[in-house]
């Protein structure tokens, strides 16, 4: 296949780092315009810069727009700041998210509503605003970066699990009312990626190497790993595609 995305824009939020980060390059090198999406805070800043640069030295075609994905004014500046930039969004990746590692018991309202306004909301607001242009062009794809943990309950606080599985809702519920319309819905359910939100969620290397015991292939998820399966579904291929959620995770959901 080639998955060849010139001509064609693509926001991607929380795009600085981890899986986004990976998203972002991707897409880049197969042609897109691409729009990251961060939060300006330092770890953000410091992640955009080096995947910028990682974009340009291939000579790609690379923005970005610092917004907080939980204010849904900030999204519709976002996806205004796309249209002015590159004219068009055609593909919408829904990458942005959270997880604050607590028990049910040390979960304050503060982190509840984090959580949910994080991995939830934001994904939300974005994908209203994007949809919007999309429909008014009669194609689209919107791709939300979910989570295994939203069937096992894993994922570091009840918040997490509570609002990726609001995701598999959302994804359901936009694909009937948007797919019509030329916009297919689809996410993808990481598990065990070898980023900094697992780093977080679990600091000790030692007890973090004991989850490989859960997983069949043997090793952690890569963020290309996910990147690639979201290049597809932003494809042409997947066009009879729409209103899943796809996991990928080496086979340890289900084990």
């Amino acid at each position: 296949m080639n998955l060849d995305f010139k001509g064609k824009t693509v926001i991607v939020t929380g795009g600085s780092r981890g899986i986004g980060a990976a998203i972002s390059f991707l897409f880049a090198s197969s042609g897109a315009n691409v729009m990251i999406n961060y939060l300006p805070i330092e770890k953000d800043i410091d992640g955009l810069k080096q995947v910028m640069q990682e974009i340009q030295d291939i000579g790609g075609v690379v923005d970005s727009f610092g917004a907080n994905v939980a204010s849904h004014l900030e999204m519709d500046n976002l996806v205004e700041k796309t249209l002015e930039r590159f004219g068009g969004v055609d593909i919408l990746v829904n990458s942005a998210g959270v997880t604050t590692p607590a028990s049910v018991q040390d979960l304050t309202p503060a982190l509840w509503k984090e959580g949910i306004e994080i991995n939830l909301s934001g994904a939300f607001f974005v994908s209203q605003a994007a949809s919007q242009h999309m429909i008014t062009q009669g194609a689209g794809r919107i791709i939300f970066i979910g989570s295994a943990g939203s069937i096992t309950g894993g994922g570091g606080s009840v918040a997490y699990s509570a609002a990726k599985a609001g995701i598999n809702g959302l994804v359901r519920a936009l694909s009937k009312e948007l797919s019509p319309k030329g916009i297919t819905v689809n996410a993808v359910l990481p598990a065990l990626i070898e980023t900094d939100l697992l780093r977080t969620r679990q600091p000790d290397v030692e007890k973090r190497n004991k989850y490989l015991q859960r997983i069949p292939v043997g090793r952690f998820g890569t963020p290309e790993d996910v990147a690639n399966i979201v290049l597809f579904l932003a494809s042409e291929y997947a066009g009879y595609i729409t209103g899943q959620q796809i996991i990928v995770d080496g086979g340890s959901t289900y084990k």
